[in-house]
């Protein structure tokens, strides 16, 4: 699928990074005939993992370690990572030189039909709505295609979007952001909850739900906005971000789905999963679908990559990898997942976001199934450890920069019937490229810890 619009043009793409966003954008620009640059602030050894899946491509240039004005100049197209923050230097010299700016989705929705996509938002859960929506529009014979955030570029789905299916996506707060006045507006729109996040990068929490309410800003009277009640960050979500939306807003409501199928085994457990469960449902259900067919989608679903993944039993160790969780709200949520487990080891901690730890302290040490906590390197760890640091029960163990040394000492504790949690509940961007990086690197120390003789 060419778009003769982009053959010779001059594409720079503003941050190769290390997500799979960069390099999608330069795959696919390259494949449109464009010319394009690559500029990014880190080095080429630093960016080597995404430079090894471009070095096959030949009309690719690259202005690594820095960016200058002249790559600026030279673009008559520039792509811009999402994760660059607003007020970026080089993005304010660009508009004012009078140049286009876009990103992967803005790019993205240029080739889809707006009216079939189902956007996910939130800040925790959006990854397994996502991923549950798409389930069941799979079981229910529908043509679709999953085009999230889930270590890959939106842009690698544009292929399959020739028979107009039906388009599930999970967008973040940069994401959103970067759309303002791209006239956005998914025919289902679907927000999770919301609670403090990404401080670091939004310069207030109420920046960062403006940036949320993007998702259903442009929707009209047709389309749908879908939120949950319930819990602090479902209300929240329903007070901040309904004011002024056209759409129709429907409520998910947890009790509702509970008292309809209590008696069903579903095989994601806790509160969080639940919600996921019930804010799936109710998109399902205005689709159209019959909720035997979701609920079948929904029992063959056994969660997604890194979301408190059992890994398996270990000589009677069970061993959950849920690295996935970036921020207060997720290890807390993955405490309460595991209340049925005893004897549970945490591993937690890593980077802060600009967040409060308070509350995570508070659930690890009301937790009773809790023996021992071990933490990443990593200032959220410092809050955690400061605030149980006079807990009698439960001694904080760190702070850890290599995975493999840390479970060396786990395993020098772990007896069996024991489960070890690796819930991090911040980012690790001083240890790992990101979340995905640090589950994968997590299992492989697992198996050379657990599994060696």
């Amino acid at each position: 699928m060419i778009n003769k619009t982009f053959i010779d043009k001059k594409v720079l793409i503003f941050g190769l990074g290390l997500n799979q966003g960069g390099v999608g954008c330069a795959k696919f620009f390259a494949s449109q005939g464009a010319k394009v640059k690559v500029t990014d602030l880190k080095s080429e050894d630093v960016l080597k993992p995404s430079l090894e899946q471009l070095k096959e491509i030949h009309n690719i240039e690259y202005s690594l370690g820095g960016h200058k004005n002249e790559d600026i100049e030279w673009a008559d197209l520039i792509i811009q990572n999402p994760s660059v923050k607003p007020g970026n230097p080089y993005m304010d010299y660009a508009k004012k030189q009078g140049k286009e700016i876009e990103t992967d989705f803005s790019i993205f929705l240029n080739f889809a039909n707006q009216k079939k996509i189902i956007a996910v938002t939130g800040t925790k859960g959006k990854s397994t709505t996502a991923s549950l929506i798409y389930e069941a529009l799979k079981e229910a014979g529908k043509k679709v295609v999953f085009a999230g955030n889930i270590g890959k570029s939106i842009l690698d789905t544009i292929p399959y979007l020739k028979e107009d299916p039906w388009i599930v996506v999970e967008i973040s707060s940069f994401q959103l952001q970067a759309l303002k006045d791209k006239n956005f507006a998914p025919k289902v729109a679907v927000i999770t909850n919301i609670y403090p996040d990404h401080l670091n990068w939004h310069s207030s929490m109420e920046e960062y739900i403006e940036a949320k309410k993007e998702i259903a800003k442009n929707q009209t009277r047709t389309d749908f906005l879908i939120i949950p009640c319930g819990d602090s960050g479902g209300r929240r979500a329903a007070k901040d971000l309904t004011t002024g939306i056209k759409s129709k807003i429907i409520t998910s409501c947890i009790g509702d789905f509970e008292e309809e199928y209590l008696n069903i085994d579903l095989p994601l457990k806790g509160y969080a999963y639940r919600e996921n469960y019930s804010l799936a449902l109710t998109v399902t259900e205005t689709l159209g679908i019959n909720d035997k067919v979701t609920l079948k989608a929904f029992s063959a679903f056994k969660g997604g990559e890194f979301r408190m993944q059992t890994m398996g039993d270990f000589n009677g160790i069970t061993i959950i990898n849920d690295s996935a969780a970036t921020n207060p709200v997720s290890i807390i949520s993955a405490i309460e997942a595991s209340s049925d487990k005893k004897n549970i080891i945490l591993i937690a901690g890593g980077m802060n976001k600009g967040l409060e730890y308070h509350e995570v302290a508070a659930a690890i040490e009301t937790a009773k199934s809790i023996k021992l906590v071990y933490f990443l390197e990593g200032d959220a760890s410092k809050e955690i450890a400061k605030y149980i640091r006079d807990t009698a029960i439960i001694g904080g163990k760190g702070f850890y920069n290599d995975l493999v040394n840390l479970l060396k000492e786990i395993k020098k504790e772990a007896r069996e019937g024991d489960t070890i949690l690796f819930s991090p509940g911040a980012t690790s961007f001083n240890l790992f490229q990101n979340e995905f990086d640090r589950g994968r690197k997590f299992n492989e120390a697992v198996q050379k810890i657990f599994n060696a003789s």
